[in-house]
C-alpha cells in the first residue's frame, strides 16, 4: 500500500479532482519500477544464454520505464497541488504518528 493512500481516500471522499492523477501516478510509478526490476533481473540471463545483441535494448527498456517512473512521481505531485489548492491539508497524511508506534 502507498504511504500517501489515506490523503487518495480523502481525496476521493471529497470529490477532489486530483484523485484520477493520483491513481494514474500511482500505477505509472508502479508499473516503472516493477519493470526496471524485472529487467535487471532478466538481463543478466539474457546476456548468459547469449540472445542476440542485449545492450541497446535493454538500456532503452530501462530508460523508458525510468521515465515511466519519473512521470507516475510528477503526476502524484501534481494531485498534491490539486488538493491543496481544494483545502486538503496534505501535511497531516504524511506525518508519522506520534504514539511512537509505526503504521502497518
Amino acid at each position: 500500500m502507498q504511504p500517501d493512500h489515506a490523503l487518495y481516500e480523502e481525496m476521493v471522499r471529497r470529490g477532489s479532482r486530483g484523485r484520477r492523477l493520483w491513481q494514474a501516478g500511482v500505477w505509472l510509478y508502479s508499473a516503472g519500477v516493477l519493470g526496471i526490476c524485472l529487467i535487471l533481473i532478466v538481463w543478466p540471463v539474457a546476456v548468459f544464454f547469449r540472445f542476440g545483441r542485449t545492450g541497446i535494448g535493454y538500456a532503452v527498456a530501462i530508460l523508458a520505464l525510468g521515465g515511466l517512473a519519473v512521470l507516475g512521481s510528477f503526476l502524484r505531485r501534481v494531485s498534491y497541488r490539486i488538493a491543496l489548492g481544494e483545502g486538503i491539508d496534505i501535511a497531516k497524511y504524511f506525518e508519522k504518528p506520534a504514539t511512537g508506534k509505526r503504521a502497518p
